[in-house]
């Protein structure tokens, strides 16, 4: 743990608990996967600007509880918020719902996702089944079985091509190019490769499901607040995230290989600027329906804290689909880390104002 150096002052003035997942791993992969270094300078810079005395902590499944203990008595009389960063699924050992529910014992309050908000975008599969009961627009999908049989149906049903992904996933882990699938033997081969997980990480433990993909253009937006309150919530302005137009429309997608520069089995891009993308504010004219879009998304997920939507507008038709909410969603000014980055840029909003409304929208013990 790091202390800032205003932990010398009053019992009484505000203080601020970075909490930080650890997921031990020797894999240096996934290490890169799981790596929060660099936000230490960006909270760093944050609270520096807001005058606000913070502590980085670590935390890991295994000493989650303890360490939770121990912030609470150090807490004892001040006004503390844990600003939580832990966004795991605890399958392969990154902390994220026992948390919460840590931090709820102790009463201590915390940002970002409160337990419903959290259980309900864990899944993939029952946020898509969310949107369905709300009248979400959303791509057209179906879960598929294990092994994949009798699916072939769903090509004519839902729509070709399909994308196959993992109901639980962050960062784009076990989705790729060959994801798009155009024909039945295509999709059970892809589903195989999901079922073998990835350098000993589990990708199918919550299941998998197809949806049509969708051609066209992709935006993302960031809501801080609750989503029983759209008064007092904030909706940033919505970017579109522009794909490199010499690459081809069914890989213009966040596949990992490529999100995270790894390049084992997809190459690096060689057409245009050699960017996979690059973002730009979406055009003004789209402004109010994305964020009419994504507010029903965040509501049908019962949102609160913060989280972002990532939508598409199908080339066709000009309808926008929703793909997800992210609840606890990547915090960072770095564009090329989360396109939060790129929505304060455009928006000209520093990174130490996104931190203190995030922190003013903390659950309450």
């Amino acid at each position: 743990m790091t202390t800032s150096p205003r932990a010398r002052g009053a019992a009484s003035s505000p203080l601020v608990w970075v909490l930080v997942p650890v997921v031990p791993t020797d894999d240096p992969n996934l290490a890169w996967y799981s790596d929060h270094s660099m936000a230490h300078a960006e909270f760093s810079r944050a609270f520096d600007k807001l005058k606000t005395e913070w502590r980085w902590q670590p935390i890991s499944m295994k000493d989650h509880k303890r360490v939770i203990a121990r912030m609470a008595k150090e807490s004892v009389g001040r006004d503390t918020t844990v600003l939580n960063l832990c966004d795991g699924d605890e399958i392969n050992g990154s902390p994220g719902l026992s948390i919460i529910r840590a931090l709820r014992t102790h009463g201590l309050r915390f940002t970002g996702s409160d337990e419903r908000f959290y259980d309900l975008t864990t899944s993939k599969i029952v946020m898509k089944r969310l949107f369905d009961a709300a009248g979400v627009p959303t791509a057209p999908w179906a879960v598929v079985p294990r092994d994949g049989v009798g699916c072939a149906p769903l090509f004519r049903s839902i729509g070709s091509p399909l994308i196959l992904k993992p109901a639980i996933s962050a960062g784009s882990l076990g989705i790729g190019l060959k994801s798009v699938v155009h024909s039945h033997q295509a999709l059970r081969a892809q589903l195989a490769r999901l079922h073998d997980g990835y350098r000993g990480w589990s990708l199918a433990d919550g299941g998998a499901f197809v949806e049509r993909f969708i051609d066209g253009p992709e935006f993302t937006t960031f809501i801080v607040g609750s989503a029983e309150d759209r008064r007092r919530a904030t909706i940033y302005p919505p970017v579109e995230r522009f794909f490199n137009p010499t690459i081809p429309r069914t890989e213009r997608f966040l596949s990992f290989d490529r999100l995270w520069g790894l390049y084992e089995e997809e190459s690096e891009i060689d057409g245009g600027d050699g960017e996979l993308w690059r973002y730009r504010p979406a055009r003004a004219d789209l402004v109010e329906r994305i964020n009419e879009v994504s507010w029903q998304a965040y509501q049908a997920v019962h949102g609160r804290g913060y989280g972002r939507v990532d939508l598409r507008r199908d080339r066709k038709t000009g309808e926008f689909q929703v793909l997800e909410v992210n609840a606890q969603c990547g915090l960072s000014e770095d564009e090329l880390y989360t396109s939060i980055g790129a929505i304060l840029r455009f928006a000209k909003i520093p990174y130490h104002r996104a931190v203190r409304a995030i922190l003013a929208a903390a659950n309450t013990p």
